[in-house]
């Protein structure tokens, strides 16, 4: 009976989502926002709200956890992915100039959005919060920027392969680590486990970014040179990938953490090039956009039904949004933690996913201001092997 109803909102979810993207793209915005916002239209904002008799029985709840894992696996091999085609040459010799502007970048957002939750606190906190946990989630929210939306901007603006393109990246990886210790701070102190916890969550993790880079890398480059079987090579790497995702996830950092640093030390050889591109045909059309999908579900617009709730939501967005551009994919992955913690409310997590969608759709028309130009998909597709080839040739 599950199968067949998750087959079917694969189907519905599928269609909804390519008649979003087409729009988005045909006025110049990325196809992610397409895929937020077909899950907006599929949840309680739209469909529940016209039709919600329909809505719950194409989403009823009990299948919401299916979807949300399907969504969580399509996000780990996307970030495995993009860590695979990453230039970590180039990445490496700029490491020192993006740690130095990603903390400049990231304190701004953070302690504005730390101000704004002291002053949200009273009315839209979850009911598991306290007054810390709520303004480090809600500042870490403004603060963290969305790596994979990110890459796919800059490779749809033809920046993938620049300086420019590729610091941009190295800054997001440092700000999203500094997130997911701020994140991880808030389950500390949800859990009430304290600073012991925390310590033990960033010292665990710095243990596991030690032994992916100074262990594995060479162990996994050693190993590479070794087998010739290229099904044994591909399955290996796909149980690290595995591996490495259910390691951060116990460690207390979400498992795109480990996918995204697998992806950096796999070694750039031909038959992992195939691997990648095989995941990323099958992934980016079935399962990445379900994890997009799942939260526009549970965004309940209608929530936000008094004009002052509307003033703050939209002003914080035009104010900050400069600053927090492209927020879209990693935001929403702390305001569904958030949520599923209780130290957002509905009503605020709503407020936050749109705030995330308004930032991240600006990015598309203030680009092409800087001279950039929109690439076709065919195009982008393109830029992003030849990248992969000649990266992996140069290895």
């Amino acid at each position: 009976m599950l199968t067949g109803q998750i087959l079917l909102q694969l189907i519905v979810i599928l269609i909804v989502v390519q008649i979003f993207g087409y729009l988005c793209r045909s006025i110049g915005q990325q196809w992610v926002i397409g895929e937020i916002l077909a899950g907006l239209a599929l949840g309680p904002s739209l469909l529940g709200a016209f039709w919600p008799g329909l809505k719950l029985q194409l989403f009823p709840a009990s299948a919401l956890p299916t979807l949300q894992t399907l969504g969580d696996i399509g996000l780990v091999l996307y970030m495995f992915s993009l860590g695979a085609r990453l230039d970590t040459h180039l990445m490496l010799r700029q490491s020192r100039t993006a740690i130095v502007t990603s903390i400049s970048t990231i304190l701004l957002p953070l302690l504005l959005g730390a101000l704004l939750g002291f002053f949200l606190y009273p009315g839209l906190a979850g009911q598991n919060a306290n007054l810390v946990s709520f303004i480090l989630l809600v500042g870490t929210a403004m603060a963290v920027t969305a790596f994979p939306v990110l890459a796919r901007l800059l490779a749809e603006k033809d920046m993938l392969g620049t300086r420019v393109g590729m610091l941009a990246l190295t800054c997001a990886a440092i700000d999203d680590v500094i997130a997911w210790c701020l994140l991880a701070t808030v389950v500390a102190l949800i859990h009430a486990r304290g600073l012991t916890s925390l310590l033990l969550t960033i010292g665990l993790t710095i243990l596991f970014i030690g032994f992916m880079l100074g262990i594995l890398r060479p162990l996994l480059a050693y190993v590479d040179r070794s087998i010739q079987s290229k099904q044994v090579l591909v399955a290996l790497s796909i149980i690290l990938l595995l591996l490495s995702a259910y390691a951060t996830n116990a460690i207390g950092i979400h498992p795109v953490f480990g996918a995204f640093l697998m992806g950096i030390i796999l070694p750039r050889r031909t038959v992992f090039i195939e691997q990648v591109r095989s995941l990323d045909q099958v992934n980016n059309l079935l399962f990445l956009p379900l994890f997009f999908v799942y939260s526009g579900l549970r965004t309940q617009i209608g929530l936000i039904s008094a004009p002052a709730l509307w003033l703050i939501c939209l002003r914080e967005s035009l104010s900050l949004g400069v600053l927090m551009n492209t927020r879209g994919l990693v935001d929403l992955i702390v305001l569904n933690i958030g949520l599923d913690l209780g130290v957002l409310s509905p009503t605020l997590f709503a407020m936050l996913v749109i705030m995330a969608i308004v930032t991240t759709m600006m990015a598309s028309p203030l680009l092409p201001l800087l001279g950039y130009r929109q690439k076709s998909s065919q195009d982008t597709g393109q830029e992003i092997d030849s990248i992969k080839q000649e990266q992996f040739r140069e290895a």
